[in-house]
């Protein structure tokens, strides 16, 4: 699948710069937003598929996971055998604007609320230090370089995480840029995942 996405600024200063990603963007969730429903599918099953395959050598991990929304892959599956072969899993929780979210203890017997932009959290359960995080793509570049929703929720939560957990962006291969022209503070993924594979970043 070839996307039709708006060309890269030739110019390098900072503003045609978001601006370009800004309409990058808006494409790529438009192009999510509008996959069929076998197509989605079929892509998100060979995802669940490689991300089965990482966690059989994590098999005691602690997964930071995201609840999917606007048209994401949904890993919950994977996550959900994960716990019951032992490992832990945990989702974000937004504690207010421009703060780093925090991970709470997830089961698919813990009861969520809406949260941040609705999107549901836990409640009730224990804060966890993740091992390995996941990042929802909406696009990337082979760099690592993740475009995400524009709110910098990632790139603060990973900036607070200590120790730094493995991170991982799962996401369509077909979302794939050159480059995203990342922020000097945009941090790269360890890993990514694609209907394509599993990719370690250099």
């Amino acid at each position: 699948m070839i996307l039709d996405l708006p060309a890269a600024p030739v110019s390098g200063d900072a503003t045609s710069q978001s601006e370009w990603r800004h309409a990058v963007r808006r494409a790529l969730l438009g192009w999510r937003a509008g996959l069929d429903a076998a197509t989605h599918h079929h892509l998100s099953g060979k995802i669940r598929d490689h991300f089965t395959r990482f966690l059989a050598d994590h098999p005691k991990a602690t997964v930071g996971f995201y609840w999917p929304i606007q048209n994401e892959i949904d890993v919950r599956p994977v996550i959900e055998a994960h716990i019951a072969s032992g490992g832990r899993a945990a989702l974000p929780v937004v504690p207010g604007k421009d703060q780093p979210m925090v991970f709470h203890a997830w089961t698919p017997d813990t009861e969520m609320v809406p949260g941040f932009a609705r999107i549901p959290e836990p409640t009730g359960t224990d804060v966890l230090t993740v091992d390995v995080l996941l990042a929802p793509l909406v696009g990337f570049d082979g760099q690592g370089y993740r475009l995400g929703y524009g709110g910098g929720f990632f790139d603060r939560t990973l900036a607070a995480c200590e120790p730094k957990p493995l991170v991982i962006g799962i996401g369509f291969e077909a979302t794939r840029l050159q480059d995203i022209l990342p922020h000097q503070y945009d941090v790269p993924v360890d890993i990514l995942i694609t209907d394509q594979g599993t990719t370690k970043i250099a």
